[in-house]
């Protein structure tokens, strides 16, 4: 195994810049709907169960299109495959511009996630070519942390052009920028380091690739993997991506700028919160005790907002940080994810473990809309029980996944160092 030395350490920083560059925008597209779910709601007449599902599209195409990126990215590399698929997120975001039906706001999102869906995974596993195994948490963390500034673009920067020029313009804007990123990366992303052995591999024949895949599936650790991934983010997403803003514009009253203030500022607590628990990785030499920490005070942080009626703005934007904050944790079961394959699954194992992270997330807006549709008054209003309902499924979603996590067998940044000395 060739071990990164210090001069191809720094030729990855371009790399691992123009990867972070292209993951903000992904994340701007993944939570755009949050602020202005509101105005399109009002300018489309579509109710809350056609606005989950239609923000779900996103997670639905992306978890979906997971599994044959895997491949892709093992077969071709993160060069071609990123680039490539972001033609159909640039042409999703014109789609989507430019649509006044709920269906063509909907094909739009899911074009959208489809053309993100290698972006991450890409990104990581260009990360486990160029740097040790025991730094992969803290890298990880680097990126989720830096994508993650893409969500503050769809904060308040969002509300604030949305107010100025409208949602549409916004997204026509993003659209060329995502193409100009799109050649840039294919430039200056390399699949992996001078003399590293993915230049040296053979390339798999269709029965190799199904074959990887069924090792994949069959890890014993997999199940364990999945139970939290699949709500973990999701729980985020319900909040940032879709319902943040409704609950903050119905139940206290905030206009689009209000309310992407304090989405924001969640936003910011996610961001420190990646960057936290990627250092605490190796310094506490654990990753199932983090995992565990974070789920079980997520659960809390959303009983609160599910079970306290009539709650102050001050305390729900209180909860609203810390739960960002502690949500850090999701790169963990990313590292903890990634750590259970072998290199040469590193691209189905990964693209394999965020299926469950993003078709969870896709279930979790379709249901969440569901419930809120149902507290609805004749008169079109959404009453607080609607949201307090749904924190409550939030939590209860989180309880069930750390019963089940609970059983996982822990990979500690150690004993990474140790099969790499063995390799």
């Amino acid at each position: 195994m060739v071990t990164p030395s210090s001069s191809n350490l720094r030729r990855a920083v371009p790399i691992i810049a123009g990867l972070c560059a292209i993951y903000v925008l992904a994340h701007f597209y993944r939570v755009s709907t949050g602020v202005i779910a509101p105005d399109i709601m009002a300018e489309t007449g579509i109710g809350p169960e056609s606005m989950g599902a239609l923000s779900s599209a996103f997670f639905f195409s992306f978890a979906l299109f997971q599994i044959p990126v895997g491949i892709l990215l093992d077969r071709f590399g993160p060069r071609q495959v990123v680039p490539a698929l972001l033609v159909f997120a640039v042409a999703g975001a014109f789609v989507f511009a430019a649509s006044d039906t709920v269906v063509g706001l909907t094909i739009g999102r899911a074009m959208m996630g489809m053309g993100t869906a290698s972006i991450l995974m890409g990104s990581l596993v260009v990360a486990t070519r160029w740097f040790p195994p025991d730094r992969f948490a803290a890298i990880a963390s680097f990126f989720v942390a830096m994508g993650t500034l893409g969500a503050l673009l769809a904060t308040t920067p969002l509300a604030a052009v949305s107010e100025a020029v409208g949602w549409r313009s916004a997204f026509f804007l993003m659209a060329g920028v995502t193409l100009l990123f799109g050649v840039a990366a294919f430039w200056v992303v390399r699949d992996a380091p001078p003399g590293h052995a993915y230049y040296a591999r053979r390339p798999e024949g269709l029965r190799q690739v199904f074959k990887g895949l069924g090792d994949v599936m069959r890890n014993p650790q997999l199940k364990f993997i999945v139970a939290v991934n699949s709500v973990g983010y999701g729980a985020v997403l319900a909040i940032t991506a879709l319902w943040g803003g409704p609950y903050l514009a119905e139940v206290h009253g905030l206009g689009p700028v209000g309310r992407g203030n304090i989405l924001l500022l969640m936003t910011l607590g996610q961001v420190l919160g990646h960057l936290t628990y990627g250092r605490l990785d190796r310094i506490l030499d654990t990753r199932k005790g983090l995992i565990v920490f974070g789920v079980a005070t997520s659960i809390a942080l959303l009983l609160v907002v599910a079970l306290v009626p009539d709650l102050s703005l001050g305390v729900v934007t209180t909860v609203f940080i810390s739960f960002g904050f502690i949500s850090g944790y999701t790169v963990i079961i990313t590292t903890h994810g990634r750590a259970i394959f072998p290199e040469h699954l590193v691209g189905r194992g990964m693209t394999t473990n965020n299926t469950s992270v993003f078709l969870g997330a896709a279930i979790i807006q379709g249901a969440t809309g569901a419930i809120i549709g149902s507290f609805m008054t004749e008169s079109g209003e959404t009453p607080e029980a609607a949201y307090r309902a749904m924190f409550g499924f939030l939590a209860a979603l989180q309880i069930v996944a750390l019963l089940i996590y609970r059983r996982a067998r822990d990979v500690r940044p150690s004993d990474d160092v140790a099969r790499q000395a063995t390799d």
